[in-house]
């Protein structure tokens, strides 16, 4: 695969890389209304994966700015090395075909992909009909901003990793909720997915927020992920990654 410019256009960040045959580099990120990247040179081609329709314009005008010639827009419509049998395919977020595609590659399938990000997604991918469908929860940003809205007392916090399992204050208890409540979230998702994919499931994680819920600094060394059977292997990269995958296969 000759180097192609990949980019995650997400709601808020937009993640870029070039990719080739040795993978990924150059790695960086920036504002998704402000286009910006920072390369010695531009490949001729990008291949974008979007979940924020409003901005594609401003990032294919800075791109052709940019000299890239040819632009390839992530949907159900390309090449994703599995079928998609969901109902709707339409309706699929471009960021998480990009997920299941390199998941479905790097770990086999069935699969499931969990992404930590604003949302909490869950995409699973089925040995005989691929791409079947997915679950979506209110991702921990959502959680905390809503619990600050609404509650007239509870103060506005960000994600902070604790090891106490009673709050001594109530950040410290808002955050305890958070990490175990969410926790408890993921394992169900998994023990109900599992029912139905067999026990030769295999999970994926990526997503800003993976790490604080799978594997708590206590836990760290052992690599074990706190309250669920097996380790969640976390790839930060996972989407760019399947964007690269995908501008090779097409």
């Amino acid at each position: 695969m000759k180097s192609t410019l990949v980019i995650d256009i997400g709601n808020t960040s937009t993640s870029l890389a070039l990719a080739d045959e040795s993978g990924l580099s150059s790695v960086q990120r920036t504002e998704s209304a402000n286009p910006s990247m920072q390369f010695d040179a531009v490949p001729p081609r990008a291949v974008i994966a979007s979940v924020k329709p409003a901005v594609n314009p401003l990032w294919e005008a800075f791109l052709t700015e940019q000299g890239v010639q040819e632009i390839l827009w992530v949907n159900h419509e390309v090449s994703l090395g599995i079928p998609i049998t969901y109902p709707n395919p339409e309706t699929i977020g471009a960021d998480r075909l990009a997920n299941a595609c390199e998941a479905a590659a790097a770990y086999g399938t069935p699969v499931v992909v969990c992404d930590f990000g604003t949302a909490l997604t869950f995409d699973i991918i089925s040995l005989d009909e691929g791409y079947v469908g997915g679950i979506i929860c209110p991702g921990l940003p959502l959680m905390f901003d809503y619990l600050a809205e609404k509650t007239e007392l509870l103060p506005h916090i960000k994600p902070v990793q604790t090891t106490a399992v009673v709050g001594k204050s109530t950040a410290e208890a808002m955050q305890i909720g958070a990490h175990f409540g969410y926790l408890g979230m993921v394992k169900e998702m998994l023990a109900q997915l599992e029912t139905k994919l067999g026990p030769e499931m295999k999970v994926c994680a990526t997503g800003g927020f993976a790490d604080w819920v799978l594997h708590p600094p206590s836990l760290a060394s052992s690599g074990a992920t706190r309250g669920l059977e097996h380790p969640i292997p976390i790839d930060p990269q996972l989407t760019l990654k399947g964007i690269a995958r995908i501008a090779s296969l097409n």
